[in-house]
């Protein structure tokens, strides 16, 4: 019984090894992942066409975990390991029971562990080290996700609420119904308004004044931020780069 509690101590140990040499190439990844989530895999969902959507949802969870497991945030670890039981078992009765009975789960899981998520990778960009390009990326990461957690809860408000927004079209049980709460909800991120659709119920537009305020100040005080510290860091680097190797030792 020790034996096997020290081998899993020990398995757990070099995965959280392993997963801290690659966090900061994670956090590159993660933003290619999302990219390709939000502008390519959702849409040909929408559209009928779903397994890039199951491919890239799979390597989204993977990063997701490798990056929480590399983070000191064990509550991050823990609310990870949550979320993905509870779409796991999200994804079994969607198979067995059909989508509608699992919609709920399936947003709320999503959130939480976009919440850690965000959580896992912000303590990695500002965590400690010198600040790479890929933590840049990493807080880009962080902006993009902002938007994919307010399209869920978009989703989840219409599920409850169909009435909430106009101009929204949908079907509930549908895959890749994502795409047009992650159309509306870009929108407000970054404040574009084109108004064909607006928010009629009062909780859809007091999250879509949030989400607002938080796509103006992310950029303005995190995104800067870590911006800051990046090109304060590279002249550093190149001056190190730049110096001349001792040639012999002092007498």
């Amino acid at each position: 019984m020790t034996f096997g509690r020290e081998s899993v101590s020990n398995w757990l140990e070099n995965t959280r090894a392993v997963s801290k040499r690659y966090q900061d190439p994670g956090l590159s990844a993660l933003l290619a992942a999302q990219i390709i989530l939000v502008f390519v895999a959702e849409p040909l969902a929408f559209e009928g066409f779903e397994p890039p959507l199951i491919a890239i949802g799979i390597i989204v969870a993977g990063l997701i975990l490798i990056l929480a497991l590399g983070s000191d945030q064990r509550g991050a670890l823990i609310v990870v390991g949550v979320a993905g039981g509870v779409r796991l078992l999200t994804a079994v009765a969607d198979l067995i029971w059909g989508a509608p009975l699992a919609v709920a789960a399936e947003g709320n899981s999503a959130v939480l562990g976009l919440l850690a998520m965000m959580w896992a990778v912000f303590e990695i960009v500002f965590g400690p080290g010198r600040i790479t390009a890929h933590r840049v990326r990493g807080a880009i990461a962080l902006y993009l996700a902002i938007a994919i957690i307010f399209a869920w809860l978009y989703r989840l408000l219409a599920g409850v609420v169909p009435t909430a927004f106009s101009g929204l079209k949908f079907a509930a049980g549908q895959h890749g119904a994502l795409s047009p709460f992650l159309y509306y909800s870009l929108t407000s991120l970054t404040t574009l308004g084109l108004g064909d659709i607006t928010p009629v119920n009062e909780f859809a537009r007091s999250l879509t004044v949030l989400e607002a305020l938080l796509g103006q100040l992310f950029p303005a005080v995190i995104l800067a931020r870590i911006l800051t510290l990046y090109t304060d860091e590279t002249p550093r680097e190149d001056a190190r780069s730049e110096q001349p190797p001792l040639s012999g030792k002092r007498t």
